[in-house]
């Protein structure tokens, strides 16, 4: 409900990297839903399609990364194991998804092995998860090493639990723990950066390879031009 085309285009027009679309459900592509379609369509100005897909079923998310990429209709997909909500975990997904590791390694295997038979390789998968459950049930370390052995493309790290949801700031330290243990993909942060100093602070504290934005950029699209400067050393 916010990263829709006329936002993702006026951030773009800003400057930056990625920008994702909206979490789109795999069962409701392949069941036909319209307006699932709808939030999978991209304006002819961007540059990279990039969807974030959910799903909990390996077969129907193995199916719904094959049908967006054989008909051309995306560049990147991300695949989302950090949305807290309750209607979503309570089901077993998003933040939930991880703690399962034997379904965790099959969704993301399907997701990757559907993108790479159909694009041969040109359609990157890449994984967005939080630390865990809660502090007694931590799941990132799993997670990073699955989806690494899977191969995908990168990690991303919400470093904050489930439980926590947005209201404690984000254990920015366990993004430097995450680093030491995936080696042969990027790691990239996520959490609290609302200004180009907290970029760069989570950068230089965690060894990070890149920072994800999300509530920083909410009515700030801007704040991508000023990252774009801080990371060139430009004022």
């Amino acid at each position: 409900g916010v990263t829709d085309a006329p936002f993702r285009v006026l951030c773009a027009s800003f400057g930056g990297g990625l920008f994702v679309n909206q979490m789109v459900t795999a069962r409701a592509l392949l069941e036909g839903h319209a307006a699932s379609w709808e939030l999978a369509r991209f304006h002819p100005a961007e540059r990279i399609r990039s969807l974030q897909l959910y799903g909990t079923d390996p077969l129907t998310l193995g199916e719904a990364v094959r049908r967006l990429v054989a008909e051309d209709r995306v560049d990147h997909i991300d695949m989302n194991f950090g949305c807290p909500a309750a209607k979503v975990t309570r089901n077993g997904g998003g933040a939930a998804l991880p703690y399962k590791r034997r379904l965790l390694r099959d969704v993301i295997a399907a997701a990757v092995r559907a993108a790479d038979a159909e694009s041969g390789g040109r359609v990157p998968v890449t994984v967005k998860f939080r630390l865990g459950i809660d502090d007694d049930h931590m799941t990132f370390l799993d997670t990073a090493r699955i989806a690494e052995s899977e191969g995908v493309a990168w990690v991303a790290l919400h470093a904050r639990t489930a439980l926590q949801h947005y209201a404690p700031p984000a254990h920015w330290e366990r993004i430097a723990e995450l680093k030491r243990v995936v080696g042969s993909i990027p790691v990239l942060g996520n959490g609290d950066v609302f200004s180009p100093d907290d970029a760069r602070s989570m950068m230089a504290t965690t060894g990070c390879d890149g920072v994800v934005v999300g509530r920083g950029c909410l009515g700030r699209p801007w704040l991508f031009r000023d990252l774009a400067a801080a990371f060139a050393g430009e004022p």
